[in-house]
């Protein structure tokens, strides 16, 4: 049983001195490590695969039986390698039991370990470059993060300056228009003032002038009494000078009425140039607007004579653009206010006044813009006649009057034919209120 013992122990000591020989000769790159756990033996018939446990140095072979023998470790002595080579000790081979194929499975074990720690520390190293090239992120994505914290902040303290300046500024802007609304508030007060200042001025001036007024006034008032005074003196003045030029009228007229009978009895006219018959005359004024005009008067008693006009404009242009036309008549009367004393040259002369009723029917179109209708015209009036040759008169007169007229407005078309439009009833003043008349008197000897 020692025997045994010692044998397995001897084995172990060979497999160890061959593994160190190996890694030496391999290069002595790294040096193989002196395994610090104890070793172990298995007491029992277990079958062991390189992979499963470093520690376990006594594989499963298959030569060897389903059923191995259990050995009993009584003691285990393990001489160092000095005083091995001292005494000439080499490891045993023990053949029945196949020791040879455990070292070389040793052997393949020691280089899968070596494999697998080479791979352990590469990845160890893969790893340790992975956390250096995260770290180095990590520090970048810091520097990063502080830059863009630190531009952040930047922009905020811009974004912060750029608001107090807006701030400044509208504050400004705002103590701007408050000095404008007060400068304004303080104009408008100004002018407030002078304009109060001014409606007190027109208040004293225009009592002022209501006081000259009142004084005018009674001025005026004591004057219209005085000429009241004067006029009823006046007035008694010509009364009695009325009287007196009545009384020097009958006596003429009756001198008149005895030349006139001593006429008669003598067959001698009174007037020697002629027996007026009638006037023929024409508005000067309506002639010059292409309004042709012809008038007749005819005198009745000694102050009267009785008038009829017509006037009757016929032109217009070929395409109907412009035109003028009317047929109107007019009746009316004049009464002088010097009579005459014959029907002979003196009568038509001096002021008068005149009255006329007409209606007629008109066309007037200016550029191809027309109105049409029928109307009636009345007028009154006052004038003055005087001789400009022994039978030839001048009348100048004004009057004021209305015309009523019923009117249809139309528009001329490039053809010539009319498109009418509006209609109505109109009220003008007369057109035909101011004269100059051309008079000639018929007349017979």
């Amino acid at each position: 049983m020692k025997f045994s013992v010692l044998n397995i122990v001897a084995a172990l000591s060979a497999i160890f001195f061959s593994l160190a020989a190996s890694a030496q000769d391999i290069g002595e790159k790294k040096p193989v490590k002196t395994p610090e756990e104890p070793l172990k033996v298995n007491d029992t018939n277990k079958k062991v695969t390189p992979s499963e446990d470093a520690s376990l140095l006594i594989p499963f072979t298959p030569e060897q039986p389903a059923e191995a023998p259990r050995y009993e470790v009584e003691d285990a002595i393990a001489l160092p390698p000095s005083a091995q080579q001292e005494q000439g000790v080499t490891p045993p081979v023990v053949t029945d039991q196949g020791v040879p194929e455990v070292t070389q499975k040793a052997e393949e074990q020691q280089k899968l370990e070596e494999q697998k720690r080479l791979e352990e520390q590469q990845r160890l190293e893969e790893q340790k470059r992975l956390e250096e090239q995260q770290k180095a992120d990590e520090q970048k994505r810091l520097e990063e993060q502080k830059r863009l914290e630190e531009q952040q902040k930047l922009e905020e303290q811009k974004r912060l300056e750029e608001q107090q300046k807006a701030e400044e500024q509208k504050r400004l802007e705002e103590q701007q228009r408050a000095e404008q609304e007060a400068q304004k508030e303080r104009e408008r007060l100004a002018a407030e003032e002078a304009r109060k200042a001014d409606d007190e001025a027109k208040k004293a001036a225009e009592e002022a002038r209501q006081a000259e007024k009142e004084a005018r006034k009674a001025e005026a008032e004591a004057k219209k009494a005085e000429a009241e005074a004067k006029k009823a003196q006046k007035e008694r003045e010509r009364h009695e000078a009325a009287e007196a030029r009545k009384a020097e009228a009958e006596a003429k007229k009756a001198e008149a009425r005895k030349a006139a009978a001593e006429a008669s009895r003598s067959e001698s006219p009174a007037d020697t140039t002629g027996l007026a018959l009638f006037g023929l005359s024409t508005n000067a004024l309506m002639d010059l607007a292409t309004a042709v005009n012809l008038g007749v008067e005819v005198p009745v008693g000694r102050n009267w004579s009785v008038r009829g006009e017509l006037t009757a404009p016929l032109w217009g242009s070929a395409d109907k653009s412009f035109a003028l036309k009317a047929q109107n008549a007019n009746l009316g009367a004049r009464y002088y206010f010097r009579p005459w004393e014959h029907r002979g040259s003196d009568v038509y002369r001096g002021w008068f006044a005149s009255i006329s009723l007409g209606a007629g029917y008109y066309n007037v179109c200016f550029n191809s813009h027309g109105t049409q209708g029928r109307g009636l015209l009345g007028n009154i009036g006052a004038g003055y006649s005087f001789p400009i040759a022994p039978w030839w008169r001048l009348d100048l007169s004004a009057g004021i009057g209305m015309l009523v007229a019923e009117y249809q407005d139309y528009q001329v078309r490039p053809d010539g034919t009319l498109t009418y439009q509006d209609t109505g009833i109109a009220r003008v003043p007369d057109p035909t209120a101011f004269k100059v008349t051309f008079v000639y008197l018929f007349h017979i000897k």
